[in-house]
């Protein structure tokens, strides 16, 4: 849901008479609401009609709305075509809700309600849930609108999840092509809290006028697509600690979910990877290392926010940054440093209890170096970094690089397969991170893991942020009986790729694109390498 009208009913109405936008005031009655609409003073705002009828129905659906008798009608600040509705409890300003609409046929744009209204003892089941939405949908949107989206989607729900959701959401998506639309929320969307009340309806139009869209029946095949994807270069392999039955396992995982585009068959990259495309590490890139560990802690438990900087990173943190700010949730302890003046920031995340550093950013507007660092070189920096900390010697280290977006003759040089020599030449490196993964009985462990990220031209650790256990974890000798080609026809087997309409939110894009994707709607892909069984693990992308 937007968040842009949750304030409270009554600062809209301050806001109002500050404004002078002549505010409309009036009690629950459907009846006084149609009479103050269409009678209004030169000073009030006009509710079209058809949005008395609204109020109506949403009060008929929930009798509860009747109880915000507090009410306010005004001209959107945002959209002068638009006329906002709000009202709230006269004794709680908490309990309050907000009507949206267009100012000329009164159709809804947005309804939300805080969930405080109602008592959410009790759960609706999935059944409930959606006969509600339809119906909502029915008398608050209307048939037209209805008409334009696919079948309603229900979001899961969890009964175990530690901090679930407060609301269950179902999804109309409008289709374009058959396809839906991904990156971009266009349709209907209704939001309740557990017990089935409405918290929140909206619908998000798609208007593609002037907007050339893909055909799909351009696209390339799907087997094109699958040869690139399903690769040895793009499976990772290493120890899980919960694996087969729950006990320590060894298996095989896809890296990431590559995207490509449908018309020309080439990955569509975002940042990290290399020419290749993101997710597909090469032999050069994946190394195994030796360190000479010292298994120091990262920082001592209740250091100060000078000394984090300077014996970890070696900033000075007075010269540096002279604002400094602190917070805790949850056992965490946040660390945040500016300097506004030269807009240089550093953040530090730390855990209260053992006062490790989990995640480490650093932003600042200093010195380059006479010649920016090698891969080699920055790989030396970020295992010069990571070695007094390690607690074990064997480790397998995967390297990434970052071209620089402003570079367009980069990219360029980048997509062109028969210049690769130039490439190397032209291409600018804004950042190279490494990945380290602890080994045992030679085999890389992936919840142990370190990720440093190095910036050539500064010659400093840019970002770090450290993924391991509190617990040390020993893992029993296994063997594979699958090799890394098997594998990848494994998965090429089991894992449905898809084609659909993304619509990346840059600003260098105001159109989808029809693109190749991996499905994994029931999860991520996984095969035990053990015995070559696959299945569907938690999802992680």
């Amino acid at each position: 849901m937007t968040q842009k009208w949750k304030s409270a009913t009554a600062a809209f109405a301050v806001t109002t008479m500050l404004l002078g936008t002549g505010a409309q005031a009036f009690a629950a009655s459907p009846e006084m609401i149609l009479k103050n609409a269409e009678n209004p003073s030169e000073d009030q705002v006009k509710l079209p009609a058809r949005a008395v009828e609204i109020v109506g129905a949403l009060e008929k659906l929930e009798p509860a709305l009747k109880t915000l008798t507090v009410r306010e009608v005004f001209i959107s600040e945002q959209d002068e075509n638009q006329v906002v509705l709000t009202m709230h409890h006269p004794d709680n300003i908490h309990e309050d809700a907000y009507i949206l609409f267009d100012r000329n046929s009164g159709e809804m744009v947005d309804f939300e309600a805080a969930t405080i209204i109602w008592d959410q003892k009790e759960k609706a089941t999935d059944e409930a849930i959606l006969q509600k939405a339809d119906k909502a949908v029915e008398e608050l949107l209307g048939s037209k609108k209805r008409s334009m989206t696919d079948a309603p989607q229900l979001s899961t729900f969890v009964e175990d999840q530690e901090e679930p959701f407060e609301y269950r959401n179902v999804y109309y998506p409008i289709l374009l092509n058959g396809l839906e639309i991904e990156g971009m929320r266009f349709g209907i969307d209704v939001d309740m809290d557990f017990a089935g009340h409405l918290i929140g309806v909206s619908f998000e139009p798609l208007d593609l006028k002037g907007v050339q869209v893909a055909d799909p029946k351009k696209a390339v095949t799907k087997e094109a697509i699958q040869k690139q994807i399903f690769t040895p270069e793009r499976i990772q392999y290493g120890y899980v600690w919960e694996g087969s039955e729950g006990k320590p396992g060894l298996v095989y995982k896809l890296r990431t979910s590559p995207v490509f585009d449908a018309l020309t068959g080439k990955q569509i990259v975002d940042g990290w990877g290399e020419e290749n495309g993101e997710g597909k590490l090469n032999a050069p890139d994946l190394k195994n290392i030796s360190l000479k560990p010292q298994a120091k802690p990262f920082i001592e438990k209740n250091a100060t926010d000078t000394q984090i900087l300077e014996r970890l990173f070696g900033i000075d943190t007075k010269k540096t940054y002279p604002t400094y700010r602190k917070e805790e949730q949850d056992g965490i302890i946040y660390h945040y440093w500016a300097n506004y003046v030269e807009v240089n920031y550093a953040s530090v995340v730390e855990d209260k209890m053992t006062g490790e550093i989990g995640g480490y950013l650093f932003w600042t507007h200093i010195p380059n170096l006479p010649a920016p660092l090698t891969k080699e070189q920055s790989l030396q920096k970020a295992i010069a970094f990571l070695e007094p900390y390690a607690k074990k010697s064997e480790w397998q280290v995967e390297m990434y690089e970052q071209i620089k977006p402003e570079d367009p003759l980069a990219m360029k040089l980048l997509s062109n397969k028969d210049n690769k020599q130039e490439t190397e030449e032209k291409k600018s490196v804004e950042q190279y991170g490494f990945l380290f993964f602890e080994k045992q009985n030679g085999i890389p462990v992936m919840e142990y893991s370190y990720g440093v990220v190095i910036d050539p031209m500064k010659g400093q650790v840019a970002e770090f942020l450290a993924s391991v256990p509190a617990e040390d974890r020993k893992y029993p000798v296994l063997k594979p009986s699958v090799t890394d080609q098997q594998v990848a026809e494994i998965f090429a087997k089991q894992v449905p790729v898809k084609l659909t309409y993304i619509w990346p939110t840059s600003s260098d894009y105001d159109a989808p694109i029809l693109a190749y994707k991996l499905d994994t709607s029931k999860g991520w892909p996984t095969v035990d390498a053990v015995n070559g069984s696959f299945k569907w693990s938690e999802f992680e992308e």
